[in-house]
């Protein structure tokens, strides 16, 4: 998915506004703006994200693969995410002037000086570094209008349960990718899972990530996304795509 978020549903409520010859539903659209409102109205907000992924391997095909991710956000320019699973231990403070990386495993750190705001740290380590951040496209004020502008259809699929919840389902198909989207049903209309298929890859690699534990507008300490290196860690230097 493009880095993506929010559009004006009232100003692009009729078909024929929407991109030439893709078929979207208004009531999924109307659904996935409420949801991205929601969001953007947030001070601050943490949740837990679990998820698998499909990676290939070269003797065995497609292997699944589990991850848990602990995310806190305070908007515009505070963020902590601690990750376990396949790729080791490791955890991202970004405290508005520095996103700091640490690896649990090998005891290691690196400290980057970081753009002013979430979003822009988020794009810069991404382009530079590779990293993705867990769940980011839902914050992107753009998330709606981006998909539509590369979606062939956005459709609503009714309503169902996830985890006992009640949600509304959501598909979205583009030129390499199948996406389902579920939103609670509730007064917030926060995400509860997304499922991602890459039909322009070999085997249909499949990512699927679900929410659970939202927090939302909770008080935040500021000194919780300030990273103090642990007793005995090594400095070392991120090297970015370009070198």
């Amino acid at each position: 998915m493009k880095k993506l978020f929010f559009c004006s549903f009232w100003a692009a409520l009729s078909f024929g506004v929407f991109a030439q010859g893709a078929k979207i539903d208004s009531t999924a659209v109307l659904l996935l703006d409420r949801m991205t409102n929601v969001i953007g109205d947030l001070g601050s907000c943490s949740f837990k994200l679990n998820t698998s992924y499909d990676t290939p391997d070269q003797d065995h095909g497609l292997i699944k693969q589990f991850g848990t991710h602990d995310v806190y956000l305070v908007g515009p320019d505070k963020m902590l995410v601690n990750s376990t699973g396949a790729k080791g231990h490791r955890q991202f403070w970004y405290n508005g002037s520095q996103l700091s990386y640490y690896s649990y495993d090998e005891n290691n750190y690196a400290v980057l000086d970081a753009p002013l705001t979430i979003l822009q740290t988020i794009d810069s380590v991404n382009k530079n570094f590779g990293i993705e951040f867990p769940a980011a496209d839902f914050f992107y004020p753009t998330f709606t209008d981006d998909l539509i502008e590369n979606s062939d259809q956005i459709a609503y699929l009714g309503q169902t349960q996830i985890m006992g919840k009640d949600c509304f389902q959501i598909l979205v198909t583009t030129k390499e990718t199948s996406i389902q989207i579920w939103i609670s049903s509730d007064a917030f209309n926060l995400p509860l899972r997304y499922a991602i298929v890459y039909s322009n890859l070999e085997g249909n690699p499949q990512y699927e990530a679900t929410f659970s534990d939202w927090q939302i507008n909770s008080d935040l300490p500021a000194a919780m996304f300030d990273f103090l290196p642990p007793p005995g860690a090594k400095k070392i230097r991120m090297i970015s795509k370009s070198e």
